[in-house]
Parts: structure tokens; C-alpha cells; sequence
């Protein structure tokens, strides 16, 4: 990776082919929940949950909702917060995005 920035700029990233290691998909899934684009509408969702715990079984119990991923196709694109680690973990996954200076 080639691209540098200073400290609080932003990097735009964008897969650019299908993810085929479990450890980059999760990296990269890392990354783009920085980006409130695609962490928003899960928010929203979890945000409208109500727990409500109940006994069963003789235990309290609460359903909490579940984990939603983000979509990880070629072609989505965030823009994420440039640092250190960030800028890492991108080089970690190089092979599967396009990192430019927002």
C-alpha cells in the first residue's frame, strides 16, 4: 500500500475482489464498521430492541438480537479514519481493497 495521509484525514476503500481468507473478511469487516454509513442502520436496528428478561428454566433469560454482518461484495466502498493501525490492517488486506486519500 502505497497511499499515505496524516493523522486524522480519512482513507476511502473499496473491495475490489471477492474476500477468500476468513482473516481478511474479518479485518476488513473491522474496518468498515469505522464508517458510520454502514454502521448506522445496524445501530438503528439494535437500538429499537427491547430486551426483556424472563425466567426459564428457573434462570433469568433476556433474547438479545442478533449480530448483523455487513455486506462485503466487490464494489462497496468506506471511508474509514486514517491511523497507524488502521493503515496496517489495510496492508494486511491489500490483495482484496483499493485504499485512496479521501
Amino acid at each position: 500500500m502505497a497511499v499515505t495521509a496524516k493523522p486524522g484525514s480519512k482513507f476511502t476503500v473499496t473491495i475490489t475482489k471477492k474476500i477468500t481468507r476468513a482473516q481478511a473478511a474479518t479485518t476488513i469487516e473491522r474496518l468498515f464498521m469505522a464508517d458510520k454509513a454502514i454502521w448506522g442502520p445496524i445501530a438503528a436496528r439494535s437500538k429499537n430492541f427491547k430486551s426483556i428478561p424472563k425466567r426459564r428454566g428457573g434462570r433469568i433469560w433476556t433474547k438479545w438480537p442478533n449480530k448483523v454482518h455487513p455486506k462485503l461484495d466487490k464494489g462497496v466502498t468506506a471511508t474509514i479514519p486514517a491511523s497507524v493501525q488502521f493503515a496496517k490492517d489495510l496492508a494486511s488486506v491489500a490483495e482484496f481493497v483499493d485504499v485512496k486519500t479521501a
